[in-house]
């Protein structure tokens, strides 16, 4: 009878001099007559395995497991073969039963991924990485698992991990992950820097090069973005996604001529049926609708659903055929949830209405500090109420620093957490001081201008501004609530998670009254200064709506401040939905638009008609 334990020694000493065919001779022979022994049952798969031969390895590892049920690294090695032959419904069964052991744990995050099942999979990606923090490719599984729950700043610490621990050999995907998730978190810096290392490591690959472009456009260097995109466009020999991004360029910078010059080449060089898209956007511009409907009908499926379904339902829209572009918005919205969930937990309102709940009043004043800039003014409102429009026209004015949606405050709250409820004098003039430190960074030195900050939802952020800017101006832009509310709706926003909740029409209408409920909170405990300017009055009369404000802000007036077009000009790219109109002639088609939406809006007019009634307006 052979020896089991000499039989092992001598296979696993043929495994050691890469022998394999001896080392399978060797434990085969001996299970004949020792057919249960673990050892010998895994040398002999082992061999196998290295001979390539995996599916005669599979009864082999079957019986060790079923010997050594409770061996772990046996279950792996099963699992991994399986899943390596393809009887992946075996090798599922074992891996989700992984007890913590790394290897399976990470192959059960895999097998959860394809299911769908996202956050089962991060949990398991995540015990695969507690035992295995190197393993890169998990930290980058993980990110996607956590961009899929809609977890996008988890996402981004998860990417930089894989990059961070790659050392040099992550794929090009694992930046283009990261800046996704950096996007979809709006933060422009950080993803500039990322775009610009994966440049640097992989100057020939088209897709970085594409989101270098998109990152300096999103970073508010669009002239290098251009340049970037027209590169990365000269290497297409067709009408490819750098051609696609270059003409979205020049339609958000309303450059139409070049956009049509570019459109034309495009044509020329091979008239994909993807040009529709832009042809569709151009011809919406310039208002010729029936020529962009047609265009727009003709836009394949290889285009974004969220982009196509927006420049369908915009040409609906202004064509009158209500009902059609409900329908496109409502697909666009539907196509934004899908390509970006919410993450789990409250959502936007929610935390908006328990931040109301839980709001007190002022603290004792901080004292101003000597030689310091002048409080701010903030511009606030809904999204979509006349901010932007607004925030145009002070920029005529040379005693104004005007910030467009820049992120000053919020970095403040950031970086000084629970700063309404701070009684701490020398925290407060700290967090005071960085804020000014921001926007200098931003848009240089004030040079005695007032700074001018329009953010619309720091609407719901009294408590913080009162709290570092006590003598703050606060311009509160009014709009219809419907009107309001629609506009919202038919916004293509960027999907971040305040966003996010104008995606839903209903969830659309009780986070508009959960901002506004906040903001009258904060009204009545809050020695606030505001003074209200109404969107349709300064499309009516803006003189007579400018004047009051003007007056309130303590500026002589300026007839420059009419001129919203000269303004547009002067500003250049504007970073809000309202980029479009804010350079044409004041209009007055969106003033009781939703009108022509009232049977769509039916079940949110309860929601929204005691702010109707609130703000004097008609139902």
């Amino acid at each position: 009878m052979t020896d089991p334990t000499k039989a092992l020694r001598s296979a696993a000493e043929a495994l050691q001099r890469r022998d394999f065919m001896s080392a399978h001779r060797i434990a085969a022979e001996a299970l004949t007559a020792s057919p249960l022994h673990p050892g010998l049952l895994g040398i002999t798969a082992l061999a196998l395995l290295q001979m390539e031969r995996r599916d005669e390895a599979v009864p082999y590892l079957k019986r060790q497991l079923g010997v050594t049920p409770q061996d772990q690294a046996v279950r792996f090695n099963l699992a991994n073969v399986l899943a390596n032959t393809g009887a992946l419904d075996e090798a599922r069964e074992l891996a989700l039963d992984h007890r913590g052991h790394p290897g399976l744990a990470r192959l059960a995050g895999y097998f959860l991924q394809q299911d769908g099942q996202v956050e089962a999979a991060a949990a398991a990606y995540r015990t695969a990485l507690a035992a295995a923090p190197q393993d890169w490719e998990s930290w980058n599984n993980l990110g996607n698992c956590l961009v899929a729950s809609g977890k996008q700043a988890e996402a981004v610490a998860a990417f930089e991990n894989a990059i961070n621990r790659s050392l040099g050999a992550s794929l090009p995907e694992v930046f283009l992950n990261l800046s996704q998730a950096l996007g979809a978190v709006e933060n422009r810096d950080k993803r500039l820097i990322n775009a610009e290392e994966a440049a640097r490591r992989f100057p020939d690959h088209h897709g970085v090069r594409i989101e270098l472009g998109l990152a300096q456009a999103a970073a508010g260097r669009r002239d290098l973005a251009e340049v970037t995109l027209r590169r990365a466009a000269a290497n297409e020999d067709h009408f490819g996604e750098a051609r696609l991004e270059l003409g979205l360029l020049l339609e958000n910078d309303n450059r139409l001529d070049e956009l049509d010059a570019h459109i034309a080449e495009c044509e020329a060089l091979d008239g994909r049926p993807e040009l529709a898209f832009l042809k569709a956007w151009s011809l919406r511009r310039r208002e010729r609708f029936a020529e962009a409907e047609q265009e727009a009908n003709r836009i394949p499926d290889t285009i974004n659903p969220i982009r196509t379904a927006q420049v369908r339902a915009e040409v609906l829209d202004r064509l009158g055929k209500t009902d059609e572009a409900f329908q496109q918005f409502t697909a666009m919205n539907a196509a934004s949830r899908i390509a970006h969930p919410p993450a789990s937990g409250a959502n936007y309102r929610e935390t908006i209405e328990a931040q109301t709940l839980a709001m007190v009043g002022p603290l004792a004043p901080v004292p101003a500090l000597a030689n310091a800039p002048r409080d701010p003014v903030f511009i606030v409102g809904s999204p979509r109420s006349g901010t932007t429009l607004l925030d145009t026209l002070l920029t005529a004015l040379p005693e104004l620093q005007v910030f467009e949606e820049q992120p000053m405050l919020a970095t403040v709250e950031q970086e000084f957490p629970g700063i309404p409820a701070d009684p701490d004098p020398a925290r407060v003039a700290a967090a005071r001081l960085r804020y000014f430190a921001l926007a200098e960074e931003l848009q240089g030195a004030a040079g005695g201008r007032r700074i001018v900050d329009k953010m619309p939802l720091h609407l719901t952020h009294m408590p913080v501004i009162h709290r570092l800017f006590p003598h703050a101006d606060v311009v509160l832009v009014e709009r219809h609530p419907c009107d309001a509310v629609l506009s919202c709706f038919m916004a293509n926003f960027s999907p971040n998670f305040a966003m996010q909740s104008y995606t839903d029409l209903e969830e659309a209408a009780r986070t508009y009254a959960a901002v506004f409920a906040n903001f009258e909170r904060a009204d009545e405990l809050l020695p606030l200064r505001v003074h209200r300017v109404r969107y349709e009055r300064m499309i009516a009369d803006l003189e007579g709506e400018m004047r009051p404000l003007l007056n309130f802000l303590g500026v002589a007036w300026r007839d420059e401040v009419l001129d919203n077009q000269s303004s547009a000009q002067r500003r250049g790219a504007v970073r809000t939905a309202s980029y479009a109109q804010i350079g044409q002639p004041l209009y007055q088609r969106a003033i009781g638009r939703w009108g022509r939406y009232r049977t769509h809006l039916s079940s949110v007019l309860p929601i929204l008609d005691p702010w109707i009634e609130r703000l004097g307006y008609e139902s």
